[in-house]
Formats: structure tokens, sequence, C-alpha cells
């Protein structure tokens, strides 16, 4: 018998053993650098040593506790222990002074580098100034955020062990290199995968004047008041909601409690207005600019000042909503964060709007500020636009020569939720101007060759994009007029190849100059499916005059397959390509109305009919053919139809397709199209009245398929279906009747399934006799195996030896497999395996105990598995 100890015993480290690496993520590592700052705390920092926010940082490492490797947290658990405390990362802090307000225990000390300033004049209470001014401040911060504003009061911490003395908001006074952090007992909290709520208590640095000197540091320390008390608030929320907006609507709240006194200031907020009272406005300024500088970052980036910066989109909310949304937010937050900024979809929904028209929007708002401000009185803006810095424009993105066109790949293109702003200016007046977007495809139209996993994941991303318009590109215009007028108008791509062109009358005359706003509508970071993988995406611009050749007398009849579209060149300069648009709609009704095109602007984009920002889905550019062409055989107007739904009636079909062909130049512009006034209803019928299929295949096991056919007819008897595999072998499958029409099977394969095309072949008979193998949907079928799909099962387990059958049972057959015992033992080979008798190689049973298995194929495929055997 021979021994394999050693491989084996390496087989069951690697079946039996759990990885815990952590995996690399780049927002967790800068918390854990921020983090360590705080070890053996300076008794004196620079200014450039100083961040404003270190809040951020503590949630995402209390965020990822569970995922940190033992050693990181030991190391980082201190961070979490109050200021004073034993153990506390914050090193050996004596706050033994204490001042109390109706709400707040401040604490800090008179002596040594954590003392604040210790001047005692407004007001002469003995109490150093700077303890009195944070305790103003934090009541007021109380007053504005809970009493007037309706935030959650923070939780109380009565109930922590270390809870600093009361049932007041703790905050510790001392030097560190932050001006503020809201922390709190984590882990004590209701918790949640994606939500907790905790108890907070806040951090202040005590020297804020020697950093910006006194004059600037009572409005820093203000400031810092209110930034970190909404933390406090956010805590009590949900403390794992997004960090990048939680420091958003932090800065935010700051211009909401010191807005420099301004009595009337638009926003119904009738806060306390005192003389000289400090203007937050002029203190993130500043970091707008950042965020202004680089509009192609991500809205939730959290690089250098962006998430402070970010504060742009919580003013954008509260500015066009009223600031009550910021607390829907909040409470939206509550039962988790979700991902893809599904709160935020939630909350514009109930603001009655969408998140992609918001976010669009928004990005036309921040073209309007600086010098830009108030030159479109029609359309809304920020109260404060001309204090604003100007939105950047690269000196690249302003073009003045035609016919331009520019790609960006996935490192040059805007990041996700981010967009660019392009200048086309005319150098001469122009009759006709395009201007074109192309991104990456979302899907083709033709799925067939995609295998059933990549064709879940692609439909799966449509259908993100029809519900919520939160995938590929957008194209907002801001276009300037002779008059001084200004026009917005948006082109919507198609849903599937991402395109959309708009084409501009008289450029350079009446149009003076025209702003592209690209949009990624990406909510998270972009990753295109493609067959067997993903990549992180594309987009390309074009401008320029269209086309001058023309096409004409387009028509559609129906053909063998499907839809024929027949058309006429009549001038094909600077044709190259004719691409063929479809549009798609459902008939709900017989007194609804039929759909064509009705101009050229509604074939050269998709359609918004509803009005809420998110492109239709029914318009698809479904084929395209060289300029020497025709005709086209639209033969995909099945598919996106799931015939398998048990209302679905091939011969009462409820669609409509109406068409339009596009002449498009060598540089992907697309000319004037030739539409069909009439649409066409696709039928399944022949004349002949012969039966036709549609057939839908689903891997259920390895080597196991269950497939469905839906005839377009009654049959005599069931349909004859077979099925050829990549390496040209021929299968039966015997289907059994589920009803009049539909038929169900079972395909199994001998060893495990190759990687390839399979091609379906079928042939009924109606009871009068007539013949027909037209298969509408589904001839193909694309199987690739992955590890999941060789996967070897074995039944009964465990095998109760003497109970009844006597054989354990390997699925799929025809494999060679080798059975091992607990000590690496070979048991036995069994080639062509379908049993196992429970018996070793000389033929004596086995023992009871546990056992492993080694199933391999010619290919060279194999599984691994275990079973046990029971007396």
């Amino acid at each position: 018998m021979k021994s394999l100890y050693i491989p084996i015993f390496l087989f069951l480290v690697l079946f039996l053993s759990v990885g815990h690496a952590l995996p690399p993520d780049t927002e967790l590592q800068s918390a854990i650098q921020t983090a360590r700052k705080f070890t053996n705390l300076k008794s004196r920092y620079t200014s450039n040593e100083i961040t404003e926010c270190a809040t951020d940082s503590f949630v995402t490492i209390a965020k990822n506790w569970q995922n940190l490797p033992s050693k990181f947290r030991q190391e980082l658990k201190p961070i979490f222990v109050r200021p004073g405390l034993p153990g506390s990362f914050f090193g050996d802090i004596e706050l033994s002074e204490h001042f109390n307000t109706p709400h707040f225990k401040l604490h800090y000390t008179r002596i040594g580098p954590h003392a604040p300033p210790l001047e005692d004049f407004h007001p002469r209470n003995g109490v150093p100034d700077y303890i009195d001014l944070c305790a103003d401040a934090m009541e007021r911060s109380y007053h504005v955020q809970i009493d007037l504003m309706g935030f959650k009061e923070p939780y109380i911490d009565i109930w922590a062990a270390q809870n600093g003395g009361d049932r007041r908001f703790d905050v510790y006074l001392f030097t560190f290199p932050a001006l503020g952090i809201t922390t709190a007992d984590w882990f004590e909290g209701r918790v949640l995968s994606t939500a907790l709520t905790v108890a907070p208590y806040f951090m202040i640095n005590s020297r804020i004047y020697d950093y910006v000197g006194k004059a600037e540091g009572i409005r820093y320390l203000e400031t810092t008041c209110a930034h970190e008390f909404l933390h406090g608030i956010q805590f009590g929320y949900n403390a794992y909601m997004p960090t990048w907006f939680m420091e958003a609507s932090a800065t935010w709240i700051e211009v909401m409690t010191y807005d420099g006194g301004v009595i009337d200031d638009g926003d119904t907020l009738p806060d306390p207005d005192e003389p000289n009272e400090t203007n937050s406005y002029n203190y993130y300024i500043h970091q707008l600019r950042r965020w202004f500088l680089i509009p192609d970052i991500s809205l939730e980036s959290r690089i250098g000042d962006h998430e402070y910066g970010s504060v742009i989109w919580s003013l954008y909310m509260a500015q066009r909503f009223g600031y009550d949304i910021i607390r829907q937010f909040f409470e939206n937050a509550t039962d988790g964060s979700y991902r893809e900024m599904g709160n935020f979809y939630d909350i514009f929904i109930d603001n009655g709007t969408t998140l992609a028209e918001a976010f669009k929007t928004f990005t036309v708002w921040n073209y309007f500020t600086h010098t830009r401000a108030n030159t479109n009185p029609e359309l809304p803006g920020y109260r404060n636009a001309h204090r604003f810095p100007p939105v950047a424009i690269h000196p690249n993105d302003v073009h003045t020569h035609y016919p331009v066109r520019v790609d960006f790949n996935s490192e040059s293109m805007p990041e996700h939720f981010s967009c660019r702003y392009i200048v086309f200016r005319p150098a001469g007046i122009m009759p006709e101007f395009a201007i074109k977007i192309d991104g990456a495809d979302l899907a083709p139209i033709d799925m067939s060759r995609l295998t059933p996993v990549d064709q879940v994941r692609i439909q799966r991303e449509l259908n993100r994009h029809s519900g919520t318009g939160l995938r590929g590109w957008a194209a907002k215009f801001v276009v300037k007029k002779r008059d001084g007028s200004t026009e917005i108008r948006e082109a919507f791509t198609y849903q599937r190849s991402q395109e959309a062109q708009i084409t501009f009358k008289d450029f350079g005359g009446d149009i003076q100059e025209i702003v592209l706003i690209l949009i990624n509508m990406h909510p998270a970071v972009e990753q295109v499916i493609i067959p067997g993988g993903t990549f992180g995406g594309s987009v390309s611009y074009i401008a320029g005059a269209p086309p001058k050749g023309q096409l004409s007398n387009a028509q559609v009849s129906q053909g063998i397959r499907g839809p024929v579209i027949k058309w006429t060149v009549d001038n094909p300069t600077n044709i190259r390509d004719i691409v063929i648009v479809r549009k798609r709609y459902e008939l709900e009704s017989g007194t609804d109305m039929l759909q064509p095109f009705q101009n050229a602007d509604e074939v050269l984009a998709a359609s918004d009919n509803d009005g809420n920002g998110i492109p239709e889905d029914d318009i698809s550019i479904v084929g395209r053919v060289d300029v020497t062409q025709t005709q086209f055989e639209d033969t995909t107007v099945f598919y996106g139809i799931d015939f398998t739904d048990e209302d679905f009636d091939p011969n009462n079909l409820h669609y409509y397709y109406a068409y339009a062909v596009v002449p498009v130049d060598a540089m992907g512009i697309m000319g004037t199209p030739s539409i069909i006034p009439d649409g066409i209803s696709p039928s399944v019928g022949t004349a002949d009245e012969a039966p036709s299929f549609f057939i839908n295949t689903q891997p259920h096991d390895t080597g196991v398929w269950h497939v469905k056919v839906q005839s377009t007819r009654l049959l005599q008897s069931a349909p004859q279906l077979t099925v050829e595999s990549p390496d040209r072998d021929n299968y039966t499958i015997f289907l059994t009747k589920e009803s009049a029409t539909r038929w169900r099977g079972t395909f199994h394969t001998n060893g495990f399934p190759p990687t390839g095309i399979y091609l379906y072949k079928i042939i009924g008979k109606t009871p009068s006799g007539i013949t027909g193998n037209q298969i509408w949907q589904g001839r193909i079928f694309n199987y690739v195996a992955k590890n999941i799909n060789r996967n070897v099962s074995v039944a009964p387990n465990p095998l109760r030896a003497g109970q009844g059958s006597q054989h354990l049972t390997f699925y799929p057959r025809g494999l060679k497999v080798e059975i091992y015992d607990i000590l690496g033992n070979r048991i036995k080979v069994i080639n062509n395996a379908s049993n196992w008798d429970c018996t070793n190689q000389r033929g004596e049973k086995v023992c009871a105990g546990l056992y492993f298995f080694r199933a391999t194929d010619e290919n060279g495929f194999q599984s691994t598995g275990k079973f046990s055997v029971v007396k």
C-alpha cells in the first residue's frame, strides 16, 4: 500500500486551515498612521503638525476593529481609553480641574504643557477665559443643533464605567496634534454590521492660540467646538455612517452655528446673532479651494482636505432642500450605512427627486461660482456663490480647433461621483456643431455568448442603471448665448453603449461658448464587467461638424429571424459606418399610442420620459455596418424578455419597436438620422404555422443543467432537443411536459463539462404535422468552468454502512477518484467512477472514520472533498 503522508498532510492543512491576512486598505492604513501620532504626546506642536479633526481616523479604526490583526488591536486599544486614565494612549495626563455647564463637564489643568492660556478677564470668575470660551461654544452648539435644528441629543455616558463623574458630556482639554477629536467608549453600544450608536466624549486642543494667534484662535476654538459636537450627535444616529460625510456635515454645521451675525442669511434658522460673531465661511473657503481645484476627484475621497471641502455637498443639499435634509440623512443611516450611497438615494426620493438628478444638478451649481456666480439668474445656486472659488478647468480641456477627440482611460478619467469641465469655443461660425460622449459599454446587445455568471452580473448592472441612474456617464451642457443668456441642456446616454450626442445650431453665431460637464455617475469605484472579469472603465468625448453624408428611405419589415431594416445611401461623404438605433417600448393596453422617433434629438441620445434624471433603457444601438451596406436584420428583439415568466405568451407580444439609421464619421460623430415613421411588433409566427422555440439553460450542479423550452405552438409530443459540446460531442436531452407549450429537461455530462460554446438544435411537430426548428432565444450557451463549478458531490454523507445501500455515489460520473484515510494512506483508486462499495484495493470493507478524496479528469481538473463512514 502506497503511503502519501506528506502530500496528504499538506492537503489537509490547506483543506482545513483558514487564513487571517488583512487585505490592504489605504483608508485604514492612513487612520492607523494618524492614531500613532498620539503616542508620546509632545509638550508643544507647530502649526504644520496640527490636523483639523482626527475623529474620522478613530471611527475608521473602531469600524474595522474586528478585522485588525491582534498585534494592531493591542497597540491601538489605548486610543479608546479616556485621557488621564491608566493605559491611555494620551500619556500620563492629570486633568484635575473641572468646570460645569448645564450640559457639559470640562476637564483641564492649570499646570504643565497641557494647561490652556490662564488669562481670566472675561469674566473674571477664577476660570481661565479659554475654558469659559470653550464652555460657551459647546453650549451654543447644543442650543443651535439640538434646540433649534432638531437633531437628536447624543447619548449620555452615565452607564459607562468611566463616565467623567456625572451624566454631562465630557470635554477634555489638553495638547495633542489636532484641533479636536470626538470619540467614545467603543464596543459597548448597539452593534450591527453597519451601525453602532455610542455615547461620545470630546477632546479639544488646549493650545489653539499657539498655532494661529489669539484673535484667530478664538474663532478656531468656537468652530472646532461646533464641529466636534455634531460628531457627537452623529454617534447617536450611527457612528459608522460614511466618514467623509461625517466630516463634510460637521464642517457645514460650523457656519450654521456661527454665521457671522447675519440676521437674515436665508437659511430660515432663528439662530442667535451677536456683534462680531465668528463667520465660519471664512474658515472653509480655503478647504473649498482644493476641492474646486480638482473636481474630478470622487465626492467621497479623503485625499488631503477633500473630505472637508466636501462640505460643498452638504451646503448644496441644505440650500436646495432645506437644512433639515441633513438630519433626515442621519436618521436614514440609523439602521445602517448602505453601499453605493444608498442612504442619499433614499432621502432624495423622500424630497421629490433622485440622487442621479441631484448630483448632476450639483455639478452645475458648482460651475456658477466666483465670477460666474449670478450669470444665470434662472438657475438657483449657492447664496454665497460669489465667495466660493471658481471650479478649475484644465488648459487642455479648452478647445478652439475641430474636430477634436479626447480619450480617458481608467487612470485619467473622472473618478466615481465626480466630473470634469470641458470648454468649446468657436474659431468661426459652424452651422452644426456636435458634441458626443462615449463611455465604456455596460453591456452588449447580444449577450448570448456570455457565460450565465457574466449575464447575471451585467444584468444586475443594467437594472441598477435603469432603476437609479447610478451607473455609466452623464453629460450636462452650459450653453452661453450671444445675448448674454445661458441655457442648461443634458444628453442622456444609451444604457448599454453609454453614448450620447447633442448637435447644436449656429455655433459661433448665436452660441458663443459651450461647457460640457462630463459626469461619472458610478457611486463606487467603477468596475465595468467584461467576459470573465472587469476593468476600470473609460470615456471619450468628440466634438466637431457632423458628417455631410445623407441616408433616406429607411423602412422596416418582418424577416425570418427578426425585423429587417433597409435604407438608401444618398450621399456617402464622410460616412464610415451606419448605426441602427432601436427604441423598444411596451404597450400596456390596446389604447396606448405608438411612439416612433419624433426627431433627431430623440435618436442621438436616450430619453428621460418622467423627468427624474434617470435615462430610460428603451433606446439602444443594435447594429453597426459599413457604408456599403443598405440593410440589417435585428435578431436581438427578444433579448431581455423573460420567456420563463408565466405570463409570457410568444403569440401575443406587447412590445413595439421603432428604428432609425444614422451615418457616423471616422471620429465617431453621428450625422442626421433617417427615421422610420412606422414601428413594428416582431412576430414569432411563420407562413407555414411551423413551431419555433425559446430555450433557457441553468447550470444546477457540476455536470447537471436544467433546461426549459417554450414552444410557440402546441406540439404532438415532446420536441427533440440535442446539444453539441465544445469538443463536438452530441447529447440528447429528454424533455417532460410542464404545460401546453412548456417543457423541462435535465442535461447530464460525463465528468466535468468542458468550457466553451454549447449549441442547441431542436425539432418539434404540431398536431397537424408541421415541423419547425427555429430557436429565437437560447440557441447558444457559453459555459465557463470555474472552481465552484468543479465541485464533486458525494451522497449519502455520512454513509451509514450496514443500513440500506452500502455504496457511496460520486457526481459527476466518469472521473478518476482516489480515496485516502485520515493518516494519508491511499485506500483505493476508482477509474471512471460512479460508486464506491466501501472496500479497499484488496476488496476488504473499510473501517468507520473520516475519509478524503481527490477526483480528477483527463483535462487535469481536480476536486477534493471529505466524507465519513459510520457503522
